[in-house]
């Protein structure tokens, strides 16, 4: 494993600029995400760090060595594709093993360099090297892939060519491992055991990794740390929980995945509540903002809803009407217009002969520390 740190990274395609001044370090044996929406630069920078693209400006360091000006196959690095970029003509065996091949081959001589070659034709005339053998033996049972060798790609699913390729990135015991959005192509089911598998392995591991996604709920329940990215720039970083809980602008609020994101004015503050305009309502929140002009978070799952008759006490508390609810299993959600608003609201573990419906008349509370004041950038 091994720290990498990137300096003041600058990525032009023409006028446009992909990259525009990322500086960012991971640890060694850190799980490191860049998350964004499409377009937002995450994906240019891993290729940077990967060497498969050349920065404009900036520098790379992975562990004490400036890698800025080596090609890719140089760097510590083992990558994962989105695409899984397995060649199909190869055996799972030989698709796991083509980087230590390739290793061998440029650092051989002219018999070691036929030897390789001639192993894809022949395994009887031209044996593999022993230790090489059980190297991706290892790897293969690493990702959970025992007696899979002899197979060809297609005949895998997605989920175990998924494994594949991670199986060929970590099999040349690289110090870092790069991974673009790897399990985008897959059902959610596969997707969700995936992210445990690699979370496991690379903790076994205890090797450098940088991920990159656009799903929120990945990069939460993955990474030690993240960094969200916006036109090319990371405009907010920190723990998965610093991010969600304390979001540093109205468009990391956003994209985190705040439902209820008003914009709101302060318009009296004391020692430890503040009075929140927002539309028609006014309500608490906890804190002190730094401006007057804010945007008000209130998170779906943070509110309750009850039956008029029913006791509810709240720090912050309306009558509301139900727009719209969706039944999905674990959760009901709902949409409850109150006033000029109209608020997310999640229900945990919902009765299905309790659950309201469009037109129902509600009660609608959430606690002052519930409201997050988000400063206008």
């Amino acid at each position: 494993m091994a720290r990498v740190r990137v300096q003041d990274l600058v990525k032009l395609y023409g006028p446009l600029r992909a990259v525009d001044g990322v500086s960012l370090a991971v640890e060694e044996g850190e799980f490191f995400a860049l998350l964004g929406p499409s377009g937002c630069g995450k994906t240019t920078t891993l290729r940077c760090i990967a060497g498969l693209e050349r920065p404009s400006q900036g520098e790379i360091i992975i562990g004490e060595q400036p890698v800025t000006s080596l090609p890719a196959y140089e760097r510590p690095c083992g990558m994962v594709f989105q695409s899984y970029a397995l060649f199909p003509h190869l055996s799972v065996f030989d698709n796991v093993a083509y980087g230590l091949r390739a290793r061998l081959y440029r650092q051989g001589g002219p018999l070691t360099k036929a030897a390789i070659l001639g192993s894809f034709l022949s395994r009887r005339a031209f044996p593999l090297d022993a230790a090489l053998r059980e190297r991706v033996r290892e790897a293969l049972h690493l990702v959970g892939l025992d007696g899979q060798e002899g197979k060809a790609p297609g005949q895998l699913s997605g989920g175990m060519q998924q494994r594949v390729a991670l199986a060929r990135a970590l099999v040349t015991e690289p110090a870092v491992l790069l991974l673009d959005e790897p399990l985008s192509n897959l059902d959610r089911k596969l997707r969700v055991s995936m992210r445990g598998t690699i979370r496991k392995i690379q903790q076994a591991l205890r090797i450098t990794a940088i991920y990159v996604t656009h799903d929120q709920e990945e990069a939460l329940s993955l990474a030690d740390r993240l960094a969200i990215m916006d036109r090319g720039r990371i405009v907010q970083l920190g723990t998965p929980a610093e991010i969600y809980d304390r979001p540093a602008t109205p468009f990391v609020a956003d994209f985190i995945g705040a439902e209820n994101l008003f914009p709101a004015r302060a318009i009296r503050s004391g020692p430890d509540l503040t009075l929140v305009e927002a539309g028609d309502l006014t309500f608490r929140a906890a804190g002190q903002p730094k401006a007057e002009r804010v945007r008000a978070v209130v998170r779906p799952q943070a509110i309750r809803l009850a039956r008029p008759e029913e006791p509810l006490a709240a720090d912050n508390l309306f009558r509301g009407e139900v727009r719209f609810g969706a039944y999905l299993g674990a959760t009901a959600r709902y949409e409850v217009a109150v006033k000029n608003l109209v608020f997310v609201v999640d229900v945990p573990d919902p009765r299905p002969g309790a659950l309201y419906t469009p037109g129902d008349q509600v009660q609608l509370g959430f606690a002052a520390e519930s409201v997050l004041l988000v400063e206008e950038a």
